[in-house]
């Protein structure tokens, strides 16, 4: 029989926990006989009494296993946890807080059986979000689609199925600031899809602010795109031309026609001014790709776990003699 396993990251979310425990022995229940279930709850260090729910579940349910993180290293290293300690023969992947259906993975579990090596949830509707968040997320997926190297499809997030031998593929890649969804895009292998309709939270308040947002959108572009260090050089050439034809016209006034040219100040100023400006935008965009050059050559572990619901949990790498 094959073993199935449900990954799940979750931070401060005891609010929602009590719902999503509900839907998952419910999901869990309906492929009771025809497949082999393993809940995977990985708690990124939460503060309000997350891991004492897990661990009641735990013991409630054999079916679960509970990783706590020693402290909160973001949702996409949670995620990634999960995945390194899931057994199954395909992992799904969704959030706590209930906006990633667990019904909607029959659905890609039926894909799964005809072939499919990773099918992604792609939302048609996204209930219980304002308008700015819904139209800088539609705005996102399409410029990463442009100039990403990756074939993730638009508006997919982390909600998706992979069979064993993709998460193995995705396991290999230990770079640090990960975007998963890309690199699951990137991977390739055979690939479909399934659309649904996004409800609200279950309960409780996101965690994603907006600086978060911010963050995870530049982790997309600069790890899949080397756009904006050409974007900074043909900004740079571009600004140079005028300039430069400027500087022609001073040589020829001052040289040939006599003609000083005290009156240019404002000019020099403004060549100083852009071009200043210019570098500095262009320093910052280097200093992002140097950052992150930085941070793979230290080898520091995407996480660290403090506590498991079990001796027995541990990642299958480990088990393995």
């Amino acid at each position: 029989m094959k073993v199935i396993s449900l990954v799940i990251p979750l931070y401060n979310e005891s609010q929602a926990f009590p719902l999503l425990r509900q839907r998952l022995a419910e999901f869990s229940g309906r492929l009771e006989g025809q497949y082999r279930i393993e809940i995977i709850l990985v708690d990124d260090g939460s503060r309000d009494g997350t891991w004492d729910q897990i661990m009641e579940f735990a013991r409630a349910d054999p079916r679960v296993k509970g990783v706590g993180l020693s402290r909160n290293f973001g949702h996409q290293n949670a995620l990634f946890c999960g995945y390194e300690f899931a057994a199954g023969d395909a992992v799904v992947s969704l959030d706590g807080d209930l906006q990633d259906p667990p019904e909607i993975a029959l659905e890609m579990l039926a894909r799964f059986e005809r072939g499919a090596d990773v099918v992604f949830g792609v939302r048609r509707q996204r209930a219980g979000e304002s308008v700015m968040k819904r139209l800088t997320a539609h705005a996102f997926y399409r410029i990463l689609g442009w100039l990403g190297d990756t074939r993730a499809p638009l508006d997919s997030g982390d909600f998706r199925l992979l069979s064993r031998r993709a998460l193995d593929a995705l396991l290999r890649m230990r770079e640090k600031h990960k975007y998963l969804r890309g690199l699951v895009g990137w991977i390739g292998y055979r690939t479909d899809q399934v659309e649904y309709d996004r409800p609200a939270r279950a309960a409780g308040e996101t965690k994603f602010s907006w600086l978060k947002m911010i963050r995870f959108a530049t982790d997309g572009i600069v790890n899949f795109s080397r756009f904006p260090l050409r974007l900074s050089f043909l900004l740079c050439l571009a600004a140079m031309v005028p300039f430069l034809g400027y500087l022609i016209y001073a040589f020829v006034a001052a040289v040939y026609l006599h003609q000083p040219l005290v009156r240019g100040w404002s000019s020099l100023l403004l060549c100083v001014v852009i071009f200043g400006s210019l570098n500095l935008i262009a320093l910052g965009i280097m200093g992002e790709y140097l950052g992150r050059v930085f941070e793979n050559v230290k080898q520091r572990p995407d996480y660290l776990v403090m506590n498991v619901t079990s001796p027995d949990v541990m990642p299958p790498a480990r088990q393995r003699p």
